[in-house]
């Protein structure tokens, strides 16, 4: 049940949202909060009902460590590295076993059987909001929750799947506050406004984009210097709406609630160096990664050596937390090595043209893509090489890539490429304008023209792309 569905717009959501207000007006809080609790778990079974019990067991587990922990200081580093093991444990199982044996397979010559294990839905991002869990449990920075309150925290839908990564801190003193627990309506309003940006920009742009990206990347043999381009600027347009997207209806179904998420994307195509990317792009997974690996390696504490490689061991973590392949792991290891040239020029006060910096960045990040969306490296370096071979074929020629191959439809996708380049670069992001937004006659007008128009595209959803992380 995607945030884009048919199921998900016209039943599940109002349905949630009504039944969560009449409970809550009925002063009956913790009927609320199990309100939710099942509306989310049946969220997420919608998926697959096979899910339920892995996240079911999941919580229950990590509930009863947390509580151990909380409860015995003489054993509570046992009860901790116990859980740790049991949360990357279960990510490695299900997420890595395959890889780890195909893998082993190929360096000894070996025949293991791999097991082609169901990956459940979210596991790397509940997976890692558990571990941060227990490891606040074991600083002793947590409140003794309920069972109820920990399910919750864990399984709140709009952020179960593909984030952001929510601290305990950040969710359930929200669920807590009686002003929370009113009807608001400017923040429905805020909310949905939020949300319908974000469907516009999934619907209308991301899967635009999808088409043409999945043609290039997968159908194509041999591709010429512009199509090449065309198809990696596609991906990068593609990735950049379809995940701006998610964070903004995520963001605006938790203003619904009274919820306020963390900010997990800020026009990260304007930064001006990587480190500024990594600030923009994926924030929650940006803080995580420096909180439970860079800092516990020793962060920028034991020299400028030591903190370059732990860069690179963090962005490594990185590449492999998003996918089961190698492909992934290099793309965290080109960003490792690119966030170490970026801290170089930083610690000699080295600078650089703003415009040139951004001119670099920019196109960084778009050949790293390639290889984040490239199934194996031979392809990745087939659509790099005719990326910066001499200009060769016809500009127009998109044949196997746009399905109408017209002058006039290449050329409208052309200009539409651009200008979703332009909306990237100039325009204020969903947070900026949600900001001032106003509940007014011509914002409800807009908000209205972004659901309709998003809605005609829907015959052809497709999922976002983080739902398989």
């Amino acid at each position: 049940m995607l945030f884009s569905s048919y199921e998900f717009l016209f039943c599940f959501l109002p349905i949630t949202i009504i039944g969560y207000y009449l409970i809550l007006n009925a002063k009956k809080v913790n009927m609320a909060r199990v309100w939710l609790v099942i509306a989310s778990l049946f969220f997420y079974g919608w998926f697959n009902i096979k899910y339920l019990p892995i996240i079911i067991i999941s919580i229950l587990i990590n509930f009863v460590i947390g509580k151990c922990i909380k409860k015995e200081d003489k054993h509570k580093k046992i009860y901790f590295i116990i859980g740790s093991i049991f949360n990357v444990g279960l990510l490695c199982y299900f997420k890595y076993y395959d890889f780890f044996v195909e893998n082993v397979n190929i360096l000894f010559k070996t025949n293991w059987t791999l097991k082609h294990l169901l990956l459940p839905l979210g596991i790397s991002f509940f997976s890692f909001q558990q571990l941060s869990y227990l490891i606040d449990v074991y600083k002793g920075e947590t409140k003794d929750y309920s069972l109820l309150n920990f399910s919750l925290f864990v399984t709140f839908f709009p952020q179960l799947i593909a984030g952001p990564i929510v601290l305990h801190s950040e969710i359930m003193p929200q669920f807590d506050d009686k002003e929370k627990q009113k009807l608001n309506w400017d923040n429905i309003a805020s909310g949905i406004f939020m949300f319908s940006m974000g469907f516009f920009k999934k619907l209308v742009i991301a899967d635009s984009f999808a088409i043409w990206a999945t043609n290039g990347f997968d159908s194509i043999s041999s591709l010429t210097f512009y199509q090449a381009w065309f198809i990696s600027l596609s991906y990068t347009i593609q990735i950049y709406f379809d995940f701006s997207g998610y964070s903004d209806m995520a963001v605006g179904i938790g203003k619904i609630f009274n919820i306020d998420l963390p900010a997990n994307f800020l026009s990260p195509y304007k930064a001006t160096s990587i480190s500024e990317f990594w600030r923009r792009w994926h924030i929650t997974l940006g803080r995580a990664l420096s909180t439970y690996v860079y800092k516990p390696l020793g962060g920028n504490r034991k020299g400028r050596v030591k903190t370059y490689i732990n860069l690179l061991l963090t962005f490594l973590v990185s590449g492999l937390w998003h996918g089961a392949a190698w492909t992934f792991v290099f793309w965290g290891l080109l960003h490792g090595i690119a966030s170490v040239i970026d801290r170089l020029f930083r610690d000699n006060n080295w600078k650089i043209n703003k415009y040139v910096s951004w001119i670099l960045t920019f196109m960084f990040v778009n050949c790293a893509w390639v290889f984040f969306r490239a199934t194996t490296f031979e392809r990745a370096f087939e659509i790099l090489t005719a990326m910066f071979s001499v200009p060769s074929g016809d500009v127009l020629n998109m044949a196997g890539i746009i399905t109408n191959g017209s002058i006039i439809i290449i050329g409208l996708v052309y200009i539409l490429l651009v200008i979703s380049l332009v909306v990237t670069l100039s325009f204020k992001n969903t947070y900026e304008l949600a900001e001032t937004f106003d509940y007014t006659t011509i914002n409800t007008v807009y908000v209205v023209i972004l659901m309709v128009v998003g809605i005609s595209f829907m015959p052809r959803i497709s999922p976002f792309i983080y739902f398989n992380f």
